[in-house]
């Protein structure tokens, strides 16, 4: 075990973003979020906005480039207008993709290495209430970060997304066909570290 430990210490080293990563990424997001507040206030859309994905839980790995989710929750009222209004709200700025999905969102390129990933959710209460899958996004942010408080056990995460990613099944998308994020979050989190996720997932085929 302790040859494991010294192995992943130095892979934490290489995968894990320092507090100044941390921060640039932090002030990128805030500022983006202050602009597309002001153009909420401005077109008077009854909508909230959070922060999610890997960023929010504070287990994002190092990449060529990072990609912040940021998730517009609207009134149910907009249920079939949400990519349009996503649309209106980011009218006038430049480097913004469509990307079709479930639902429409947009990726949103800031500098060469840094991305943001705006996508429009009908804001739920409870889970059977969503109308599409990443309606289910803000609980998920919530879930991990009201039950894991192991820094050990983030640490893991991120070294059990580091192997997925450098085994070309970090992904949930159909042409990878792996792991999400969130999945590897709850199974590290559920077994209790990274060799126990490993060990369990080889027992089953």
């Amino acid at each position: 075990m302790n040859k494991f430990n010294s192995i992943f210490k130095d892979v934490l080293l290489r995968i894990k973003p320092s507090e100044e990563e941390f921060e640039e990424m932090n002030k990128l997001t805030n500022d983006f979020v202050n602009r597309i507040d002001k153009k909420i206030k401005e077109l008077k859309i009854e909508v909230e906005i959070f922060i999610g994905g890997s960023f929010a839980k504070r287990t994002v790995i190092k990449k060529d480039h990072y990609d912040v989710d940021i998730f517009l929750r609207f009134d149910k009222k907009y249920n079939n207008e949400v990519s349009e209004l996503a649309r209106k709200i980011l009218a006038g700025m430049e480097n913004v993709s469509l990307i079709h999905g479930s639902r429409d969102y947009f990726k949103i390129k800031l500098k060469e290495d840094f991305f943001i990933e705006l996508i429009p959710v009908i804001k739920v209460k409870k889970p059977e209430e969503s109308l599409n899958i990443t309606d289910l996004s803000y609980s998920h942010v919530k879930y991990i970060n009201k039950n894991i408080k192991s820094e050990k056990i983030r640490d893991e995460i991120m070294i059990a997304k580091a192997f997925c990613y450098a085994n070309h099944c970090y992904g949930a998308e159909s042409y990878i066909k792996g792991f999400s994020g969130y999945a590897i979050e709850l199974l590290v989190f559920y077994y209790g570290g990274f060799l126990k996720f490993i060990k369990a997932i080889s027992k089953n085929k």
